[in-house]
């Protein structure tokens, strides 16, 4: 039997085709046809594109590529006609567990364009925002930006819906039990679309929604549960982070090199140095040639922000070097989702290792 595998000049061309992939479903979903597709229904493309404003031919070609994806199925007997696939589901924003907003941020011309100049990066080792959008800094960026904030916003609440359907259910998330924390703190929780669901798995505790002014001034207080309150907050600024027992950091370290990594986590001792903290990643990252999200998210971290995905040793050094140590980590759904949550506590003197007491500075010694 011949080898069905394609060779590798069509898989290299596969692999850069894929950018036109991407923007097939960012302009399925951007367009609207994603929310115009009715569920398991044949979809006449004329009646989409009168619906979107759109044109028919245009989007009759669109979803006929999307059907080779998944994304879409076309009617097999007579043709033209199309309804949702398991991954056109998805695109839709009313869907429980909808990627809508992931899709527009890494879709979006401001990330895309980073990298286009991936190989500035090689360079230097630098992030591209300088040379891609003339700004110092993706967060200058989204001040500078407000429609693009937005974007932001909505594409970490759209990460938030998937990750948070993992922890909603006992069975995807077994081993977690924050049930007797007492005071929960999501620092950067965007929506709190996590928090949401944390409350209702865990209601005997309080929670507080820790994010930055300017996304506070935007947020209904009142369309929280009772037990969720809204703190404007700065993990830069130790004085604006709420005390708590406990504190949540979902996709925070990773945007961040060792050293602000570092200091965000002191500023969480440093408010109350008997808290745990949730580490919410990418990873576990696997060893040599084992594909996983975290070694693409690594790449998009750098010339973003600086920041990087971490082996599971780079994270322990980071945490040693903080004041905590890694006490246990959780899985979901049996480690088939690229998430996992590293549980780490306060490390107390006793515990630090001496050839490491040695090389921190006076004053750094946590109690």
């Amino acid at each position: 039997m011949a080898d069905a595998t394609p060779p590798p000049d069509a898989l290299a061309m596969d692999m850069v085709l894929a950018g036109w992939r991407s923007q097939a479903l960012v302009a399925f979903v951007k367009t609207g046809i994603a929310d115009a597709m009715k569920y398991g229904v044949y979809n006449d493309p004329k009646t989409l594109a009168d619906k979107c404003k759109l044109n028919a031919d245009a989007v009759n070609r669109l979803l006929r590529f999307l059907s080779t994806v998944n994304v879409c199925i076309e009617e097999e007997i007579t043709g033209g006609t199309y309804k949702l696939g398991v991954i056109g589901e998805v695109c839709s924003r009313s869907h429980p567990q909808s990627v809508t907003g992931a899709i527009l941020l890494e879709g979006s011309k401001q990330h895309v364009s980073c990298w286009t100049n991936l190989s500035e990066f090689l360079k230097t080792g630098e992030k591209v925002m300088k040379i891609t959008h003339g700004v110092n800094d993706y967060w200058d960026m989204c001040k500078a930006d407000s429609s693009h904030l937005k974007i932001f916003q909505a594409g970490m609440g759209g990460y938030s819906k998937g990750e948070a359907a993992m922890i909603e259910m006992d069975q995807l998330s077994p081993t977690l039990d924050m049930s007797k924390l007492g005071i929960i703190c999501d620092i950067g929780g965007g929506e709190g679309t996590l928090l949401q669901v944390l409350a209702q798995r865990f209601p005997k505790n309080s929670y507080i929604l820790a994010e930055l002014t300017e996304v506070v001034k935007n947020m209904d207080g009142t369309s929280f549960p009772s037990n969720i309150k809204l703190s404007a907050t700065d993990f830069f600024k130790k004085e604006t982070i709420p005390k708590a027992n406990a504190y949540i950091l979902k996709h925070i370290l990773h945007d961040w090199d060792d050293v602000s990594s570092i200091k965000i986590l002191e500023n969480i001792k440093a408010v109350n140095p008997e808290a745990k903290v949730f580490i919410l990643e990418f990873g576990p990252m696997p060893g040599p040639n084992i594909p996983h999200l975290s070694k693409l998210f690594d790449l998009h971290m750098a010339i973003l922000l600086s920041g990087s995905e971490r082996s599971q040793e780079e994270y322990n050094a980071l945490y040693a070097k903080s004041g905590y140590k890694l006490t246990t980590t959780h899985l979901l759904a049996g480690g088939n989702h690229p998430l996992y949550i590293q549980e780490i506590d306060p490390l107390y003197i006793q515990e630090i290792d001496p050839l490491y007491i040695q090389e921190i500075e006076p004053g750094q010694l946590w109690c």
